[in-house]
């Protein structure tokens, strides 16, 4: 008994699969169904923390307080989901995902028991986003270069695209990396069961900031325009975007090496 013990204990270790469950609400105003900027701006970084090649799934969930009809508040928390909802397309989630769209309608309260009643109604106008997070605990990926990508591959492989550069403080994709990202849809066409996430880096930031600026557009998220930038390109190329996602992961991954390096973009296989 205590050897099979063992040897599932092995079995459990060497897998290495762990779920964890996030949620983020984000909150309305009365009777409005659209985000302030505020609210919008703590969803898009809630979901850009997030690893989004190891998400399982994502709930939304929407309500509202306990004021006007039953039906009105089943519509009003439906349109508050579906807000939410195309946020978290326009930021890259695979639409697969999302297994569950559904307006709850209002929260019913004891007025007479509520010691704060304004407090208590403003949390209730709230959309609640779940997200069912699987984490590998011991098994990394397997780092590859783009020459080895005709290879086969399994979940969790990185494939590293050396030449698929970026010009300092750019998003922008020259004509010698497009030409790489063409071989790599010609490989992914004949390979249409791969799914997989785009993952920019930027180099040369300082440790206080996150990611880097983009010279053109202004903004401190060079590596999720680069990770957009390649991703935009797949789509153009009439790769299916159901396939494939794409986050900016700042400096938190850098190669050690030359700078040149860290500004890369990465593939990583999330199923196939």
């Amino acid at each position: 008994m205590e050897k099979l013990l063992k040897i599932v204990f092995l079995l459990l270790f060497l897998n290495g699969i762990a779920q964890e469950k996030i949620t983020q609400n984000v909150y309305f105003d009365f009777d409005v169904d659209l985000l302030k900027e505020p609210q919008k701006d703590l969803l898009c970084d809630f979901f850009q923390k997030i690893d989004s090649s190891q998400i399982h799934s994502v709930r939304v969930f929407g309500y509202c307080d306990d004021r006007g009809t039953a039906s009105y508040n089943f519509n009003l928390s439906d349109r508050r989901v579906t807000t939410v909802e195309k946020i978290l397309l326009n930021l890259g989630l695979n639409p697969k995902k999302l297994i569950a769209l559904e307006g709850k309608g209002r929260i019913l309260i004891n007025i007479d028991s509520e010691p704060d009643l304004n407090q208590t109604r403003s949390k209730n106008r709230r959309v609640e986003v779940v997200i069912e997070q699987i984490i590998p605990e011991f098994f990394m990926g397997i780092p590859r270069l783009f020459s080895d990508f005709h290879l086969p591959h399994q979940k969790g492989d990185r494939i590293y695209l050396e030449n698929v550069r970026f010009g300092v403080g750019s998003s922008y994709l020259d004509l010698k990396s497009r030409a790489i990202l063409d071989k790599i849809v010609v490989f992914l066409k004949t390979n249409p069961y791969i799914e997989f996430e785009v993952q920019g880096h930027v180099c040369c930031t300082p440790k206080k900031f996150s990611d880097a600026i983009d010279k053109d557009t202004k903004e401190r998220k060079l590596s999720y325009n680069r990770a957009k930038a390649v991703y935009r390109y797949l789509v153009m190329r009439k790769i299916d975007p159901s396939r494939m996602t794409f986050k900016g992961f700042g400096n938190q991954f850098p190669i050690g090496k030359e700078p040149e390096l860290d500004r890369r973009v990465e593939l990583v296989i999330t199923k196939c």
